[in-house]
């Protein structure tokens, strides 16, 4: 899951970066009469709009005077809630046998555009009932039956938003074939589907880990705050808009998401870096709830936006006080996975600091909207989904494996030895259990100290590993003893097998710091697994103990098999 989740954002990291220099496809040939001829496609056509005094009207055609370009817009007109743009265009015959379509950015408000005289589409509403689509992209596609060939076209769009068109100059529109269009739309549809489902299944691993571990209140946060996330992405999906829902709905829902998201966020921060301010942190908390809870009942349609950017403002700012809070003001130093974070939060700011002044680089840069958001809380959800399966597999392979060999504990080798038992009564191979008591080890302890008895149990532990199979097993069954499980072809394998395992562990040895040369000795005692006696792993443990506690009996550094047929009195079961 780990590795999929790992390729799969960093696909979408690529995909999600629409960051390209301006004027990337071709410019069409202007002619008289401000008329533009396109001849080839992709063809930008942007930059040759025309401010109109009045908004076109099919019912009522009056001669409107267009003379303004959208570069030069006078600052009265910008700061009407009304405006009309006009593109005069001939299609070559050329490309007369392609479907044109055009896709227009940078349109605040509601829009309505019109092929010589003809509505094609629209955008949002206007008043009395106005839905601000703002934010979203138009994907419009020009009827063929509409375009004259060879001949001039109209195209008139009208544009609606309360505040003016004081950024009308960074207008986009670009003419495409349809099929370019097609997979343009499709590809940025894709990008905020994969984009979502990544957040959301980030978000479902976050609270098993939240159920499966107690106390793991950052895997709640950082669930919480990549769920959200992910409906948040979801309501900027270009099917909301398309589907007919109300634009003005979408963007408070869009505005409540992201602030709850910066609450999970801002509450996952506070847990990992264990920041102990806690009067900050439930005035943190308390205002994002305030904020959240009056954006779905207090601001109208015309406020909505403004919400929607100081939102953006405190995404930004609640989470570096916190993290100059880790970094300043708590004087502990940051772990390695804190300071990963801290590297991935510094990518958040920038990402956020792009989209909030992303007018100043456009010039340089298409930063569309809400692209440096997107791309902020993708990025904190993967970083922080990475640093928390590292945490957490750190907890469950402590809760799996001896932390000093590296081998199986006793419960998750039973576990695994319990697998191999049903496999052997379903097949003809024979399991073999061997426990091997590493000789003397407390004289070890004693005389030479607790370092070098814990080298010696490194040594041994890696001595049986390497004697071992990639899939056998091998446990530390007690402070002195492991365990190995081996499944193999037939029984008079097992003799052999086990003769070579127990030479190899006798053959090790320890340099002291003097020199010298400590030899490691080793008893072992084994038994085959028999399906009629052996109906539990415990009852097969117990049989390999017995056996090695009756070779040491007998002598030390021997093998001990144990008879299934003929077992000692008390082991009769």
């Amino acid at each position: 899951m780990y590795k999929i989740l790992k390729q799969i954002s960093l696909f979408l990291l690529i995909s999600v970066l629409p960051m390209t220099p301006v004027h990337s496809v071709n410019q069409p040939i202007q002619l008289e009469n401000r008329i533009v001829l396109i001849d080839r496609l992709p063809s930008d056509t942007s930059a040759y709009w025309l401010v109109c005094d009045s908004i076109y009207r099919p019912d009522y055609p009056t001669e409107s005077q267009c003379d303004h370009a959208i570069s030069s817009l006078p600052s009265p007109m910008s700061k009407s809630a009304n405006l009309s743009l006009k593109l005069a265009f001939i299609v070559d015959e050329s490309i007369d046998n392609t479907l044109p379509g055009i896709i227009i950015e940078e349109i605040k408000g509601a829009d309505e555009v019109y092929l010589n005289g003809q509505l094609i589409a629209s955008t949002g509403k206007f008043p009395p009932q106005f839905e601000n689509a703002s934010y979203y992209s138009r994907y419009y596609f020009l009827p063929r039956q509409l375009i004259r060939v060879d001949e001039p076209n109209i195209l008139r769009m009208n544009l609606y938003h309360p505040d003016g068109h004081a950024n009308l100059r960074d207008l986009q529109s670009i003419v495409y074939s349809f099929d370019a269009m097609l997979q343009k739309a499709l590809a940025r549809d894709v990008m905020f589907t994969a984009s979502s489902a990544v957040l959301i299944i980030i978000s479902l691993l976050m609270l098993y880990h939240y159920f499966r571990i107690p106390g793991s209140y950052d895997s709640l946060g950082l669930s919480s705050f990549c769920l959200i996330s992910g409906l948040y992405l979801i309501l900027n999906h270009q099917l909301m808009i398309n589907l007919g829902l109300d634009a003005n709905s979408l963007l408070r829902w869009k505005t409540v998401a992201f602030i709850f998201a910066q609450l999970a966020l801002n509450y996952y921060l506070f847990r990992v870096f264990e920041i102990k301010a806690v009067s900050i942190h439930r005035a943190i908390i308390i205002f994002f709830l305030i904020f959240g809870m009056s954006c779905l009942v207090w601001p109208g349609v015309n406020q909505l936006q403004y919400f929607y950017f100081f939102s953006k403002l405190s995404a930004f700012i609640s989470p570096m006080v916190i993290l100059i809070i880790a970094l300043v003001v708590k004087r502990e130093p940051l772990t390695t996975p804190q300071k990963l974070l801290a590297g991935a939060l510094t990518i958040y700011f920038i990402s956020l600091l792009l989209d909030i002044t992303r007018y100043w680089w456009f010039n340089f840069f298409e930063i569309r909207e809400n692209t440096g958001v997107i791309i902020a809380l993708f990025i904190i959800g993967i970083a922080a989904s990475f640093l928390s399966v590292e945490k957490y597999w750190q907890y469950f392979k402590g809760s799996t494996y001896d932390h000093l060999t590296g081998t199986l504990l006793r419960p998750s080798f039973v576990r695994r030895l319990s697998e191999e038992m049903q496999r052997c009564r379903r097949s003809d191979f024979c399991l073999l259990v061997a426990a091997i008591d590493i000789d003397q080890f407390k004289l070890i302890n004693k005389n030479y100290s607790l370092e070098i008895g814990d080298k010696a149990l490194m040594i041994i532990s890696a001595t049986i590993t390497r004697a071992l199979r990639q899939f056998d097993l091998i446990c530390r069954l007690h402070d002195d003893e492991f365990c190995i499980a081996a499944t193999l072809p037939g029984s008079e394998n097992t003799e052999l097998f086990l003769r070579r395992l127990h030479e190899e562990v006798n053959a090790s040895s320890i340099t002291l710091e003097s020199g010298e040369k400590l030899n490691l000795k080793a008893t072992s005692g084994a038994v085959i697994y028999d399906s009629k006696r052996h109906e539990t792993p415990e009852m097969l443990l117990l049989d390999a103990e017995h056996s090695v506690t009756e070779a040491k009996m007998k002598q030390r550094g021997s093998i001990q098999w144990f008879d299934t047929e003929n077992p000692p009195l008390q082991f009769i079961l």
